[in-house]
Order: structure tokens, then sequence, then C-alpha cells
């Protein structure tokens, strides 16, 4: 079972992603997307977002191999696509095969009630909420167990942490 935090920008995946792998001492990724925008500049197109999904991949393998029964990974190719249709109008093939075959996922699903923290990797302040609803459409559509997160400071990690505990118990 890989654990997904995923939902729109500013929504505290990373944080609660690494909150969650050091309570529950799993092995978690944060995003990569973001490791590689900071490295290689914040300008991308089509083809360096198919790159970077494919990267994205090999990078949570590495950090949680597929041996290990439960890990945490700050976002999924759901993200990708999203994000591929909001920039660019079209989701890549390969990107939607590989949703198809992340069977393992179950989600926590980040509300967009934080403040917005601007950064320069950061597009789409005022398109949260509508974000929120693509990315739970999409869970739904793939018919994926997923428990919604809200709530500030330490209230979101304790709400975090319940609903990571119902999916542990499964």
């Amino acid at each position: 079972m890989r654990i997904v935090i995923t939902g729109a920008e500013s929504s505290g995946k990373s944080s609660l992603t690494q909150h969650l792998g050091e309570v529950f001492r799993l092995p978690y990724a944060l995003e990569y997307a973001r490791y590689y925008l900071e490295e290689n500049g914040p300008g991308y197109d089509l083809e360096k977002l198919k790159k970077m999904s494919h990267l994205h991949l090999n990078y949570q393998q590495e950090r949680v191999p597929i041996s290990t029964p439960y890990g945490i990974f700050d976002t999924d190719l759901i993200n990708y696509k999203i994000w591929a249709e909001e920039v660019f109008g079209c989701c890549p093939a390969e990107v939607s095969a590989g949703i198809e075959q992340e069977s393992s996922h179950v989600y926590l699903l980040c509300k967009p009630d934080l403040p917005w923290e601007p950064d320069l990797l950061r597009e789409n302040p005022n398109d949260c909420q509508r974000l929120f609803l693509r990315h739970r459409d999409e869970i739904i559509r793939l018919k994926r167990p997923y428990k919604e997160v809200e709530g500030l400071g330490q209230e979101r990690m304790t709400n975090a942490e319940a609903a990571l505990c119902r999916f542990l118990e499964r």
C-alpha cells in the first residue's frame, strides 16, 4: 500500500508526508518535481513534464522500494495528469497509462484551507479549491480509497495521523 498525500499547491503535502513518515516510521518520498525544477530552473514544457513524471516514478521506487509493504508518497501521477491538462490542455498517454498501474494507492487529500505560501514554483494562488476538486474527482473516478485532511497546524497533523491509522488498519 502506498499512501499518497495529494491536493492543490500550498496545501501542506510535503510537511504532512515528512511528518507521517517520521511518526509512523515509514519510508517516504517527497515531491520529485520540486527537486527537479529547483535544480534545473522553473521553466518547463510538455516534454520536460513527461521526463519529470518518469524520473518521479524512479525516485519514488528508490525512496520506497517495491518490496516495502507500506510507504508514503508526496503526490503521484494524478498530480502530473492534472498539471499537464491545466497547463497544456492534454495529458501524455504514458502518464495516463502509469496512473492505471498505481493500483496500490490510497489517498490523503489535503483540503485547501491553509494560507497560500508563494514561491517560485507555485502557479495557481487563486485556483486551490478548483484544483482540490479536480484531484478528488480523479481519485473518485479511479475508485480509490481516500480521506480528506483539513485543519491548521497540529490539528492538521493529528487529522492526517488518524486518517492514516484507518488505512493501516485495513
